[in-house]
C-alpha cells in the first residue's frame, strides 16, 4: 500500500521544508483556493436542521455559530486539485470546543478511500501539523499540496479515512493556540470526527494519531484527550516525528537562545489566547508586547523575521519563563505527561535535527516510561529537521499498518519498547 504511492508523497515533502529552520513550516501566504464545488451543509449528529449555506466561502464563520455535538460536520467542499490516488479530498469546517467552553468552528481536510470500505469499517488516521504560524492565511487546507496532509493521503489514502486539522484559529477567528496540547487534541480529534461523516465515509471506530514537530507534539495530545473526548472510539498507535514536546524548556531557554525568539512569541501569543491568566506583559518587556501583533500578519517566518532584529534581552523579560502563570503553563503543555491509554507510541527524531533537540525526545521518553507507556524511541541518521520527516513518515507508516493489522511484526514494524526492563 505504500510503496505504490510514496514516490507521490515525496515530492510533497520536498515543498514541505523550503525552511529548515522552521518547526516544517508549510505556509507560504497565499490566500485561499477557491472552492471546487458548491459548498454543501450536512446534518449535523444531533440533528439539529442547519439553514442552506449561501455564501462561497468556506471559511466563513457562520453568525450565529450553530449548536450541536462537538466533532458535527458543517461543511464540505470536494477539492480537485489535490492527488489522493484512490480517495476523494474535502475541505471541511466542523464544531469543536475551546478550553473555556465556548463553541468554535475549525477548519481542515480529509479524505474518503474510493473503494468499498471492509465489513468492520475503515481504518482511520488524523493528523496533527507542523508549524505553519499563526494568522488564518497560514490554514494548511489552503493550500493542501504542501501540507503533510498530501503526504499522509498520497501515500495510505486509498485505505485510509484521514482527516487533518487545521488546529483551532488557524482559518477560523482568533489567534490559534499555538503549542495549547488539548486544543491541537481536540481539534484532532474533532476533525476525524467530522470526516466520519462525509459522503461514502463508512468508518470503524479505530484510529491512529500521526503529527511531525508541532504536529508530533499534536500527535501525542490527541491521543491524550481521546479516551474522554471520543471515548466510542480506539487509539491503535501514535505516531511523534521529531516532537516539539518541551513547551517549558522554550519557555525558559528563550531568554538564553536567540534563536528561539520567533517560537516563543508564537507560543506566548497561543498561551495568551488560550489562557485568560496569560498576560503576555507578564512575559515580555513593554517593546515586546508592541511587537507581538507580528504574529497576526504572514505566517512562521515572518513572525520570525519581525522579531529578528531586536535583541532578546529587549524582548522579554529578566524572569521570563520563571514567572507564574507561564511557568506552570509551559509544563502543563509537556506532551505525553500522562498515561491515557495502552496503544504503542513511536517516536522518531533524527540525530541531525539542528530545529527540535535531541533531548526533547529523550525527555518525553523518560516521562511516558514512568507513566507505562509502551514508547519506540528511534533515532535516525541523515537529514536535518526537515528532511527527516521523509524517512519518520515511511517508518510511521509500515508501523501503523501493522498496528492496525493486529500483527506483532518483525524489524521496523515490531513494537519494541524503549522504556527500561
Amino acid at each position: 500500500m505504500i510503496d505504490s504511492s510514496w514516490s507521490r508523497s515525496r515530492a510533497v515533502i520536498g515543498a514541505l521544508v523550503l525552511t529548515p529552520a522552521l518547526l516544517l513550516a508549510a505556509c507560504s501566504g497565499s490566500e485561499s483556493a477557491s472552492p471546487t464545488s458548491s459548498t454543501t451543509i450536512v446534518e449535523p449528529t444531533s440533528n439539529i436542521a442547519l439553514a442552506p449555506f449561501a455564501g462561497d466561502d468556506l471559511y466563513a464563520t457562520p453568525d450565529p455559530i450553530p449548536a450541536g455535538d462537538h466533532g458535527t460536520l458543517l461543511r464540505y467542499e470536494e477539492v480537485t486539485g489535490v492527488d489522493v490516488p484512490g480517495g476523494t479530498a474535502y475541505r471541511i469546517m466542523y464544531l469543536s470546543e475551546s478550553l473555556q467552553g465556548e463553541a468554535i468552528v475549525v477548519t481542515g481536510i480529509a479524505s474518503v478511500p474510493t473503494a468499498d470500505a471492509p465489513d468492520d469499517g475503515r481504518p482511520m488516521i488524523t493528523i496533527a501539523h507542523g508549524t505553519t504560524g499563526i494568522a488564518d492565511e497560514c490554514a494548511p487546507s489552503k493550500e493542501p499540496e504542501r501540507s503533510e496532509f498530501t503526504l499522509v493521503a498520497g501515500a495510505v489514502g486509498d485505505e485510509y479515512l484521514v482527516a487533518a486539522t487545521d488546529y483551532e484559529g488557524l482559518g477560523t477567528p482568533g489567534r490559534h493556540p499555538y503549542l495549547v496540547g488539548e486544543s491541537e487534541g481536540r481539534s484532532s480529534i474533532d476533525a476525524l470526527l467530522a470526516a466520519r461523516q462525509l459522503p461514502g465515509a463508512d468508518s470503524g471506530d479505530r484510529f491512529a494519531t500521526t503529527g511531525y514537530s508541532q504536529g508530533g507534539h499534536g500527535a501525542l495530545w490527541a491521543s491524550q484527550v481521546a479516551a474522554e473526548w471520543a471515548p466510542d472510539l480506539e487509539v491503535v498507535a501514535t505516531f511523534a516525528g521529531a516532537p516539539a514536546s518541551e513547551t517549558d524548556v522554550v519557555l525558559t531557554a528563550s531568554a538564553r537562545i536567540p534563536a528561539l525568539a520567533g517560537f516563543t512569541y508564537m507560543i506566548v501569543a497561543g498561551f495568551a489566547a488560550a489562557y485568560p491568566e496569560a498576560d503576555p506583559a507578564l512575559f515580555l518587556t513593554e517593546k515586546g508586547v508592541e511587537l507581538l501583533d507580528a504574529v497576526d500578519t504572514g505566517c512562521a517566518s515572518d513572525t520570525f523575521a519581525a522579531v529578528a532584529g531586536t535583541p532578546v534581552n529587549e524582548l522579554l523579560r529578566d524572569d521570563a519563563g520563571s514567572v507564574e502563570p507561564w511557568k506552570t503553563l509551559g509544563k502543563a503543555n509537556n506532551a505525553g505527561t500522562e498515561k491515557t491509554n495502552d496503544a504503542p507510541t513511536l517516536v522518531v527524531h533524527s540525530r541531525a535535527d539542528e530545529t527540535v533537540p535531541l533531548v526533547f525526545s529523550e525527555l518525553l521518553l523518560g516521562r511516558m516510561c514512568n507513566n507505562d507507556q509502551v514508547v519506540e524511541r528511534r533515532l535516525i541518521d541523515g537529514g536535518g529537521h526537515g528532511a527527516a520527516a521523509i524517512p519518520a513518515y515511511q517508518q510511521a507508516f509500515d508501523w501503523i499498518d501493522a498496528r492496525f493489522a493486529g500483527d506483532p511484526g518483525e524489524g521496523a514494524t515490531a513494537v519494541t519498547d524503549s522504556c527500561p526492563t
